[in-house]
């Protein structure tokens, strides 16, 4: 009776020393992500195309609109969700979308921490694999604004590590459960962030881990598919009973299949969408100065792996984590660019994997530490790793800030364009934005008249033809007061509304083989003239019988 009263005393203070560890833990972690986070406070750093179409399209939905129906993206609709939560919770702005994803990232780290403290009883290393995922994912060559949907990601990428981590030691239906639950959150945020799910089953096969062999292994199985269909079937109710799934399967899937193959001019093959991800210039410059620490991971991780007998579930389950990171590294590498353009922000759903290896790789190299004559190669090695971490991003800062004259705390930076139209119409007003800048329909807090915001979705031959004529039918019905044109700063795809500015445009590289947009260039010239021309841009004002 004694020690259960002693048991019962003493459990109370022990869970309050925990708690405040925790919380500590939390504090230290949230802080640190906040630190890194200022260079792309919006304050300091611009809103950039993707970030803008996001916030539209959620700006939308927070206002009772429909995703695809009233705002139409080629985006499953998870990162619409994200956005119009953060809306509603911290108000329409810009610093809504850096504080959500602030929080996505603490979440993600916080995740990661807890999965490195059941490997590693050295707390250094857990910390140290912690902030190496901190700071990668505040890459300055990998984000350059916030409101990324491989940001968002990086939370059920690292909840799928954790979930199957303890399912491999303690199989639980609330594993396999958060297991399912996590992919099918990642998937509904970007489609490509599957890697670390679909290396799961190969990882317990390669590695012989006992799970592979259990009579349960279908229950646990199916826990995972359950916990899938749990994220993705109410997001498909919801879809089907506002009448818009066939709009969401045909942007999210077919159009973005289209769109991508007519930006690629051709079908690009397995193997050159490889090479291409391994030489474009953002994963070059970022992950070739960590070769060596990745290649001593990948190394320590699949010999890990081979670790015989597996003689009890901490073991075995380690080698098949070690194993799967490897797997899911492979596996990111495949899918993180199937469009084979590769933009630097592409390459974040790489971090959870390389995370591991980095870490695999900080712990070999404290063992070869305590060889003496290895000690000297290692303190430098250590040296130039958090030269290579620290530095990047401490010098981006910098010079953002002195970019921004050091006015951290100051309003969110506007484009002069968003100045331009919040002077010159009212906030009833429509404003057409014609090109991919659907920032400016965002910051200026003015609708588009047609829910093709912006102008991808109607360049694709023998795609576009319908989504033309009802984007010209939509611009009939609602009437745009002014449309800006900023076509000739966004590139070579959505071809200018004026004659001679598209003649220009073609004469410096821009795409002749577009969908026959005469519809849409008979309507402005009907019914709109040029008044200014700003930052690049030309303006037209509207008028109508």
């Amino acid at each position: 009776m004694r020690r259960t009263t002693a048991h019962a005393q003493r459990s109370p203070a022990r869970a309050s020393f925990w708690a405040r560890r925790w919380t500590l833990l939390a504090a230290v972690l949230l802080g640190v992500v906040f630190l890194v986070s200022l260079q792309l406070a919006p304050s300091v750093s611009e809103q950039r195309r993707d970030s803008g179409i996001f916030a539209y399209t959620a700006e939308v939905i927070r206002e009772g609109g429909l995703p695809y129906l009233d705002a139409w993206d080629n985006k499953l609709p998870g990162v619409y969700f994200i956005d119009a939560l953060a809306f509603a919770v911290f108000g329409t702005n810009r610093w809504a979308l850096w504080l959500a994803e602030n929080l996505t990232l603490f979440g993600a780290a916080l995740a990661l921490f807890w999965l490195l403290k059941q490997i590693y009883e050295k707390r250094a290393e857990v910390w140290i694999g912690t902030l190496i995922f901190i700071l990668l994912a505040r890459h300055p060559l990998l984000v350059e604004d916030t409101n990324f949907t491989e940001l968002y990601a990086l939370l059920p990428q690292t909840l799928v590590l954790v979930a199957g981590f303890q399912l491999l030691r303690r199989p639980e239906w609330r594993w396999a459960l958060l297991f399912g639950f996590a992919a099918g959150v990642a998937f509904l945020i970007k489609q490509t962030t599957v890697g670390v799910a679909l290396a799961f089953v190969p990882a317990v096969l390669l590695s012989g881990h006992p799970l592979a062999r259990e009579r349960r292994r279908w229950r646990w199985l199916g826990g995972i598919a359950l916990g899938g269909l749990a994220c993705l079937l109410p997001v498909g109710v919801y879809l089907l009973a506002n009448g818009i799934l066939d709009d969401a399967f045909d942007a999210s899937f077919v159009m973005a299949r289209s769109f991508h193959r007519w930006v690629g001019r051709e079908s690009v093959w397995l193997g050159r969408t490889l090479i291409t991800t391994l030489t474009k210039s953002a994963f070059a410059l970022v992950f070739y100065p960590l070769l060596p620490f990745l290649l001593i991971g990948l190394r320590a991780a699949w010999r890990r792996g081979r670790v015989r007998p597996l003689t009890d579930a901490r073991t075995a389950s380690e080698a098949t984590l070690a194993r799967w990171a490897v797997l899911t590294f492979a596996a990111d590498l495949t899918l993180v660019n199937i469009t084979n353009r590769g933009y630097g922000h592409y390459y974040v759903t790489l971090l959870p994997a390389v995370t591991l290896l980095l870490t695999f790789s900080v712990s070999k190299l404290n063992e070869w530490a305590e060889q003496s004559r290895r000690a000297r190669r290692v303190h430098w090695a250590r040296v130039y790793l958090a030269a290579v971490l620290i530095g990047v991003p401490l010098v981006a800062s910098v010079v953002r800030f002195w970019e921004a004259n050091w006015q951290i705390a100051g309003p969110a930076k506007q484009r002069d364009l968003t100045a331009y139209v919040i002077e010159h119409t009212s906030p009833q007003d429509m404003v057409l934005v014609w090109g991919a800048a659907t920032v400016i329909n965002f910051q200026s807090g003015r609708k588009s008249p047609t829910r093709y915001h912006y102008g991808y979705p109607l360049i694709v031959p023998d795609y576009s033809d319908e989504a033309i004529l009802e984007f010209v039918a939509e611009l009939e019905a609602n009437q745009p007061t002014m449309i800006v044109d900023t076509t000739m700063r966004d590139g070579y795809r959505v071809p200018p509304l004026d004659p001679e500015r598209r003649r220009q445009w073609w004469a410096e590289g821009g795409r002749r083989d577009t969908a026959n947009l005469q519809p849409i260039y008979r309507f402005v010239a009907q019914h709109c003239r040029i008044v200014d021309e700003v930052d690049e841009a030309t303006i037209y004002r509207c008028t109508y019988d």
